[in-house]
C-alpha cells in the first residue's frame, strides 16, 4: 500500500535538517570508528593484552626469582655492622676496655675498678663473612626452585594457548556471524523476490491475496531474522575485543579470510600426541619435584657445616678513631638430633603430597589423552557434516529455483515455494555453521595436543619454557 503524501514529506523534513547541518557544520572524522584486525594480529594482542596471560608470566617471573633466593642461600653472605654502646655493667665495661687495649696495670691495683667502673663508651665495626660448606637442604631447595620455575615456564605456555584458542573461537565466531548477516540478506531478497512475483500475479487476476499475505509474512520474519544476526555479529564483535583484553571491550571486527588449520589426517604428527602438551610437562616437573621435597625432608636428619669469619674494629671516642683491630675465623657444625618427631612428621607428609602428585599427573594424563580422542572424533564428525551441508544446500537452491517456476508459471504453490525457502535459508546457515566447525574442531585438536600456540606463532614452536 502506497503512503500517504503528508507522511512522506514529514519524514523528509528530518533528512533534510541533517543534511543541512552536514553541509553547514562539517562533521569531525568519527573518532570511535570501528576497528578491525586479521588473525594473527588479534593473537599478538591477545598475547601482549590478556590480563590472565600477563597474570602468568609474573608468577613465571616470581619463580625464577625464587630460584635465585634459593641460590643465593649456596654463596657467601657478607654483613657490616656499626653499633654503639655507653655502659657502666662491671662485666661489659671491662670488656670494651680490653677490647680497646685500654687495659693498664693499676687498674687491678683497686678492687672498685672492677666493681664500680666508670660509664664507658664503645663504637663496634663488625665485617662478617659466612659461607655454607656442607648445607643439604639448600642444594635440594635450590634444584627445586629452579624446577618450579621451569615448570611456571610451561603453564605460562598453556595459558598462552589458551587465549589464542579463546580468541581463535572468537574470530571464527565474528566471521561466521557476519556470513549468518549475509544470508539474513540474502533470505530478506528472497523473499521479497516472492512477495512481488505474488503481488504481480495478483494484479494480473492470476493470484490469490492470500498468497500476497503468505509473502508479506515471510519478509516480515526475514527482516526479523536480519535483526536478529545483525545483534549476534555487534555480540560477536565485543566478544573477540574481550578475549583479547581491550579496555572497555568495544567491539572489534575482522579483517581477511578465516584462518585455515591443517587437516590432522595428512599432517605428520609427534607420536608423543596430547602427552607433549605444556601443561603435563609442568605436571611431570612438579612430580620430580615433589620426589625432591622427599629428599630435602630427609636431609633434616643431617647435620649442616658452615664457614665464619669477621674483623673487628673497636673504638672509644669516635668510629673514626680505632683503638684496635681484631678477627676470627671459625667453622661450626650443627646437627639436630631431636626435635620432637618434627622430622619424622614432615617426612610422612612429604610422602603423601608425593603419591597426591603422582596421582594428579595420571589423572592429567588420562583427561589429555581423552580431550585428544574427543578432538579426533570432533574434527571427523566436523568433516563428514560440512560434506552434507554442502550437499544439502545445493539440493536446496535447485528445489527453491524449481519452485519459484513453477510458482510463477502457476503450476505451484506459494505454500511450498515459501517452505522451500525456509529450507534453503536453514541449508545456507548450516553450511556456515559447519564451515566454522570444522575450523573450530581441528584448532581444537591442535589446542588438545598443545600445538596451536606454536601454530599461531611460529616463534614460539621452541620456547615452551622461555618465561617473557
Amino acid at each position: 500500500m502506497a503512503r500517504p503524501a503528508r507522511f512522506s514529506s514529514v519524514s523528509a523534513l528530518p533528512g533534510a535538517a541533517l543534511l543541512l547541518l552536514t553541509f553547514g557544520f562539517p562533521l569531525p572524522p568519527a573518532a570511535s570508528a570501528m576497528e578491525a584486525v586479521d588473525f594473527h594480529q588479534a593473537v599478538a594482542r591477545t598475547l601482549m593484552n590478556n590480563a590472565f596471560v600477563s597474570a602468568a608470566g609474573e608468577e613465571a617471573v616470581a619463580a625464577r626469582r625464587d630460584a635465585d633466593v634459593a641460590r643465593g642461600y649456596l654463596l657467601p653472605s657478607v654483613r657490616f655492622d656499626e653499633k654503639f654502646a655507653r655502659t657502666n655493667v662491671p662485666g661489659e665495661a671491662f670488656a670494651l676496655k680490653m677490647n680497646q687495649e685500654k687495659l693498664l696495670a693499676s687498674d687491678f691495683l683497686d678492687v672498685r675498678n672492677f666493681n664500680r667502673p666508670p660509664p664507658r663508651n664503645d663504637f663496634v665495626a663488625t665485617l662478617s663473612v659466612e659461607q655454607p660448606l656442607f648445607a643439604p637442604k639448600a642444594y635440594i631447595g635450590y634444584g627445586m626452585a629452579k624446577t618450579e620455575a621451569a615448570a611456571k615456564g610451561l603453564d605460562l605456555f598453556r595459558r598462552k594457548e589458551e587465549a589464542v584458542y579463546r580468541v581463535l573461537a572468537s574470530v571464527l565466531d565474528v566471521v561466521t556471524a557476519r556470513q549468518f548477516v549475509e544470508v539474513a540478506g540474502q533470505g530478506l531478497s528472497d523473499a521479497r523476490e516472492h512477495l512481488r512475483i505474488a503481488e504481480n500475479l495478483e494484479a494480473a487476476g492470476m493470484g490469490l491475496a492470500s498468497d500476497v499475505l503468505r509473502a508479506k509474512v515471510a519478509v516480515a520474519s526475514a527482516e526479523g531474522a536480519k535483526v536478529t544476526a545483525e545483534n549476534r555479529l555487534e555480540l560477536a564483535r565485543r566478544g573477540l575485543a574481550l578475549a583479547m583484553g581491550e579496555p572497555g571491550a568495544p567491539p572489534v571486527d575482522v579483517i581477511g579470510p578465516p584462518p585455515e588449520f591443517p587437516d590432522p589426517g595428512r599432517t605428520g604428527e609427534s607420536e608423543t600426541g596430547a602427552l607433549g602438551r605444556a601443561d603435563l610437562r609442568a605436571s611431570s616437573l612438579r612430580v620430580a619435584n615433589a620426589v625432591r621435597y622427599v629428599r630435602f625432608r630427609q636431609s633434616g636428619y643431617l647435620p649442616d657445616v658452615g664457614l665464619a669469619a669477621a674483623y673487628q674494629v673497636d673504638a672509644e671516642d669516635s668510629p673514626f678513631s680505632p683503638d684496635n683491630r681484631s678477627w676470627k675465623v671459625g667453622v661450626g657444625l650443627t646437627w639436630n638430633l631431636f626435635d620432637g618427631l618434627r622430622r619424622e612428621a614432615e617426612l610422612g607428609k612429604a610422602a603423601t603430597e608425593l603419591r597426591r602428585a603422582r596421582a594428579y599427573h595420571r589423572g592429567m594424563r588420562d583427561q589429555a589423552a581423552f580431550e585428544e580422542a574427543q578432538a579426533d572424533l570432533g574434527v571427523k564428525e566436523a568433516t563428514i557434516r560440512g560434506e552434507i551441508a554442502r550437499a544439502a544446500l545445493a539440493s536446496a537452491e535447485e528445489g527453491v529455483r524449481l519452485l519459484s517456476s513453477r510458482y510463477e508459471n502457476r503450476l505451484g504453490r506459494m505454500v511450498d515455494l515459501l517452505d522451500a525457502q525456509t529450507a534453503l535459508d536453514g541449508a545456507r546457515a548450516a553450511r556456515i555453521r559447519a564451515e566454522n566447525d570444522v575450523r573450530l574442531s581441528r584448532a581444537q585438536r591442535l589446542y588438545a595436543t598443545g600445538g596451536l600456540l606454536s601454530f599461531a606463532v611460529p616463534s614460539e614452536e621452541n620456547g615452551k619454557e622461555k618465561i617473557r
